[in-house]
């Protein structure tokens, strides 16, 4: 059995850096009483106060008088293109990591480090996962030209 190089240690050792890292912040969030993944990954919705045939009401359930303003009320929904950046963000996350690791492995055992450019259009091709989000946020950029 061949014993444990250096190069092998450096990546256990940074590995196990990054998965306490990310544990500490976990547990930090989880402890904030004013922060919540389900906040995070919601945004504010604005709603018009409606009877069960989807007319306006007033705050007491009645129908509105001609001309009144309905009212709103701004509530948070998950948003699914929020969801989807928060699982891109993770797998780019986990796949940077994993070839830094395989990078660093090479580099501490003394070879060349890989050439990567040919594995650019991988990186960028993991923006694709972010679209969703992207594309809500232009939306809503043009928001004022809504009635």
């Amino acid at each position: 059995m061949s014993s444990i190089r250096f190069s092998e240690i450096l990546v256990i050792v940074v590995a196990f850096g990054v998965i306490i890292s990310m544990m500490l912040c976990y547990r930090s969030l989880r402890d904030a009483k004013s922060w919540s993944l389900t906040d995070a990954l919601s945004e504010e919705v604005p709603l018009t106060k409606t009877d069960a045939d989807g007319n306006p009401v007033d705050a007491v359930g009645k129908p509105l008088p001609p001309g009144q303003a309905p009212i709103t009320v701004t509530l948070m929904k998950a948003s699914s293109s929020r969801f989807i950046a928060m699982i891109g963000t993770v797998a780019i996350l986990m796949l940077y990591v994993g070839f830094g690791l395989a990078c660093l492995r090479r580099f501490a055992d003394g070879e060349n480090i890989p050439d990567m450019s040919k594995g650019s259009s991988f990186f960028y091709s993991g923006i694709v996962l972010f679209a969703p989000y992207i594309v809500n946020k232009f939306s809503s950029a043009f928001s004022f030209f809504k009635p």
